[in-house]
């Protein structure tokens, strides 16, 4: 009898064994088949909107990057991803002069020459980007995991401002028909005026394309959450300079002569020459980038 209350129990203990495995067994499949994954990450960037003009390369500014993406896991290792990023980029040039001519008409309909010189002209960008990526990723395995991403983003752009502003303008009239050059009055907008700070004005900036690369380390954590911290770098594969309109960067406005605009170094013309002050505008950042993720 004590014999067969032994066996009984080796069996229910075998039973209850058997059931623990399979069910770790499951758990582990479950585990291992969780193909989805949801992150939502913050990058801080150095970026520029690069170009040349004036003798001078655009400088590199601060910028950020928040968003979200969802990844596909076709393996352990591999898996495809999208999203949605809002990107913030800055743009900025100096040039210590900046001189124009050219011909036009004042308030009585008499045509000049319009002749400037601008001191420590200044010239800053902004633009807010809404990106939408498609990257390929591959990690290794194991609690601390390489990884590494590369994909393209096209970017949309939210809006792009510039402004712009000098210490002092000098200007004069040249009129041919009379061979005569007025460096005053004042209220024809001729003479020597102090500094002019330009208003905030839209730059209609082109749809961005961008090639990215992103490496890093993956550290897996509790209940199928993760953590990466790494590196990224965005390149603009596009111009995305606004279309010609051959503004001019000085306007001379013959119905208010002292109230002198900008127009933007992106978009202007060269009044000395007739040509753009830019051939072509890409943007460029790179920097840390901070992702948290789950997988279901």
């Amino acid at each position: 009898m004590k014999t067969n209350n032994i066996k009984a129990a080796n069996t229910i203990t075998i039973l209850r064994l058997a059931i623990v495995l399979a069910l770790i067994s499951v758990s582990t499949q479950a585990l291992a088949q969780s193909n989805n994954e949801v992150s939502f990450y913050l990058q801080g960037s150095f970026s520029e909107l690069g170009y040349e003009t004036l003798g001078n390369n655009s400088e590199l500014e601060n910028g950020f990057g928040v968003g979200a993406k969802y990844a596909y896991y076709l393996s352990d290792n591999w898996s495809l991803g999208t999203g949605a990023e809002f990107q913030y980029m800055e743009g900025s040039l100096f040039s210590p002069n900046v001189q124009g001519t050219y011909m036009t008409q004042d308030s009585e309909g008499e045509e000049f020459e319009f002749r400037y010189s601008a001191d420590n002209f200044s010239e800053n960008q902004e633009v807010y980007f809404f990106n939408i990526p498609l990257q390929i990723q591959y990690e290794s395995l194991g609690m601390t995991r390489f990884y590494a991403a590369a994909g393209v983003k096209t970017g949309l752009v939210l809006t792009s401002e510039y402004q712009s502003s000098i210490t002092s303008l000098e200007t004069s009239g040249y009129y041919p028909q009379y061979d005569v050059e007025l460096t005053d009055p004042e209220f024809a907008g001729f003479g020597e005026f102090g500094a002019i700070n330009n208003a905030e004005s839209e730059l209609n900036l082109k749809t961005n394309f961008v090639a990215h690369l992103e490496s890093g380390v993956k550290l897996m954590l509790e209940n199928s959450q993760s953590l990466y911290m790494g590196l990224f770098l965005d390149y603009g594969l596009n111009d995305i300079k606004p279309d010609a309109s051959g503004d001019r960067l000085i306007d001379y406005n013959n119905q208010n002569p002292t109230a002198f605009a900008f127009g933007s170094l992106l978009s202007s013309r060269n009044d000395m020459n007739s040509k753009q002050y830019v051939d072509e505008v890409r943007t460029l950042a790179f920097g840390l980038k901070i992702q948290y993720a789950f997988q279901f």
